[in-house]
Formats: structure tokens, C-alpha cells, sequence
């Protein structure tokens, strides 16, 4: 009887259906800081492909990733004022001829180009002095507060895969809003 249970037990994990790997985007840490009457943004994004993703940019598709960030002055009454809004936007490209990975920041143009897929998405996660404000533009006596989030453009993806992704997390990675205060 005990053997029969323990074999049973053993079975399990294997008849279990095997769940794709789901990818995620995750905001390690987010901060402003003030120099030379510029705020500046610092973060580090920690991203994970699911292997549909890695499949398809091995396949020829780009991906596009944007990192959203806004600025808002808190008020006492309705809603917090929007003070800034910032997009940054990077494409992972995959070229199989050279098999290079290509990152370009869509924002200003520039490329960079890895042999392994991994060392790409560390340094997409790595923000660092990124012109976020003029502190000019802001009153002294109110209280502000920086949002940020990661996410998968579903917008730039092929047609054909747009109604996938809309329909499946698995296409669609999104990070949850990191928030902090300004000063």
C-alpha cells in the first residue's frame, strides 16, 4: 500500500499540465534627484521574456518597450494635477545573419548591440540620468509625486500578433506603477 501511494505521488507532477512561462516586468527602484536645476531619473527594471516572446523576436519581429513616466502635484481637493509626462521608448531587435541582439533608444536614436540576450535586457533595465524636469516648473511650496511603469508596446507589435497579445498575458508584460515623492 505504501509503495502504490508513493508511486501515485510521484506521478502527480507529471500529469500536471506544464504552465508557459509568463513574463513579467518588474520596477526595482525608481529616484529623482536635483542638479543643476534638472531633476534627473535613476531606475533599474528588471524584465523577463516568456519564450513566445523570445520566439518571435528570434523570428524577426521587434519589440518595442516604453517606459512611462509622470509627474503629478498632489492637491487637497479633485484630482493631482499632471505636471509631466515622459515616454522613453527602446527596440529589441534580433539579427540572425550576425547573431546580434539590437537595443536602439527610440527616444534619441542610439544603438547598442549584444551577443547574449540576457546582457540586452540588464541594460534595458538600467535608467540612469534621464532629464525628467526643469525644477523651474515647479512650485516651491507644493508636494509632487513620480510614477513609473515598464511595459510591452502591444501597439508596435505586427497586426496578425496584436489580437494575441491583447488576448494573453503572455504577450502583453506590464509593470505595476512604482511610486515616490519627487523631493
Amino acid at each position: 500500500m505504501g509503495l502504490l501511494l508513493a508511486g501515485c505521488l510521484m506521478a502527480l507532477p507529471a500529469a500536471a499540465p506544464a504552465q508557459p512561462a509568463q513574463p513579467w516586468i518588474a520596477v526595482d527602484f525608481a529616484r529623482t534627484q536635483l542638479s543643476g536645476g534638472v531633476y534627473y531619473l535613476d531606475a533599474g527594471i528588471h524584465y523577463r521574456m516568456s519564450p513566445a516572446l523570445t520566439d518571435a523576436l528570434h523570428n524577426g519581429v521587434s519589440l518595442v518597450f516604453e517606459v512611462q513616466v509622470q509627474v503629478a502635484q498632489a492637491r487637497g481637493w479633485l484630482w493631482d494635477a499632471q505636471v509631466a509626462t515622459i515616454t522613453q521608448r527602446y527596440r529589441i531587435e534580433y539579427h540572425a545573419l550576425s547573431r546580434l541582439y539590437l537595443l536602439t533608444h527610440l527616444n534619441s536614436g542610439a544603438q547598442q548591440s549584444f551577443f547574449r540576450f540576457p546582457s540586452l535586457l540588464t541594460t534595458l533595465g538600467e535608467l540612469e540620468n534621464i532629464p525628467l524636469l526643469d525644477a523651474a516648473l515647479l512650485d516651491d511650496d507644493a508636494s509632487y509625486t513620480v510614477r513609473l511603469r515598464a511595459r510591452l508596446a502591444v501597439d508596435a507589435l505586427p497586426l496578425p500578433l496584436r489580437a494575441r497579445a491583447y488576448m494573453s498575458g503572455e504577450w502583453s508584460p506590464v509593470s505595476d506603477w512604482y511610486t515616490w515623492s519627487l523631493r
